[in-house]
């Protein structure tokens, strides 16, 4: 009688070499350090150098972590549909309100070329954390990381006369410049781009594929970044409350499922 030993299955997903890992490190850590300059030098300038090297950090690792299908797919999708949301709401008000934006440089039909490199920079980060939260309702995971996400950022552009809205109905809690038409604007457009990103973008990694740890500490930096900001730097503490909770409350749910869970 033979005896056979079972040997349970392992993650055989190899990693990336060590220039590409090095490569999204640089472009997130350029990104990271063109904000805290911002901080202490208001120039449209440094937010356009963050946004640009967080979209090569956000490309790239998309590129690295599930290849070519996605990574054009994702450039494509956000770009379309991020410039389709911006201009109807610029021309219409719906879905985030009668908005206007100022002092962002060049604009493609009214809408700022650095307003689509917003969302190139953000939504690959928060589908890998909506995807991580519940597999199953993305859309509405989704939904609730990208509002919690404008809660912090939006509050940035209207400090710093950015974005402006005009309105005579309630506003955000302790966001007296935002109305709360923005937040459900937020939740509906966030909804419709996970629920429709979700069906686009290949959900199978490659085999030799960036890890996570990457997407992990954008995440976490945005968080403490957006927090320390409002509370420290624009004076808006009830932002940062706010925004520190809902976004705060988000992430420590992905982070628990990443590292109490399955890391992959």
């Amino acid at each position: 009688m033979s005896i056979r030993h079972y040997n349970p299955g392992r993650n055989r997903r190899g990693r990336v070499s060590i220039a590409a890992e090095r490569f999204l490190y640089i472009s997130l850590i350029l990104s990271i350090a063109s904000q805290i300059v911002f901080l202490f030098n208001q120039n449209a300038n440094f937010i356009l150098a963050s946004a640009t090297f967080a979209s090569i950090f956000t490309l790239a690792h998309a590129q690295l972590a599930f290849a070519k299908r996605y990574f054009w797919s994702y450039l494509l999708f956000v770009l379309v549909f991020g410039f389709l949301i911006e201009f109807i709401s610029i021309n219409t008000g719906w879905p985030f309100g009668n908005i206007k934006y100022q002092n962002l440089g060049t604009t493609f039909f009214g809408v700022p070329i650095l307003v689509l490199i917003f969302w190139l920079g953000s939504v690959h980060p928060l589908m890998i954390m909506a995807r991580k939260i519940a597999p199953n309702w993305v859309m509405i995971s989704g939904g609730a990381a990208i509002t919690s996400y404008a809660l912090f950022f939006d509050q940035i552009l209207v400090a710093n006369d950015y974005k402006t809205w005009e309105f005579s109905g309630a506003h955000i809690p302790f966001q007296t410049h935002i109305p709360l038409d923005n937040v459900v604007g937020w939740l509906f457009v966030g909804v419709v781009v996970f629920g429709l990103a979700n069906l686009i973008l290949p959900k199978v990694r490659r085999k030799i594929s960036a890890s996570m740890n990457s997407v992990d500490l954008f995440l976490v930096w945005t968080w403490i970044y957006n927090f320390i900001a409002n509370l420290f730097f624009f004076g808006k503490q009830g932002t940062a409350l706010v925004g520190g909770l809902a976004f705060g409350a988000i992430l420590g749910w992905y982070l628990s499922k990443r590292y109490l869970g399955s890391p992959n």
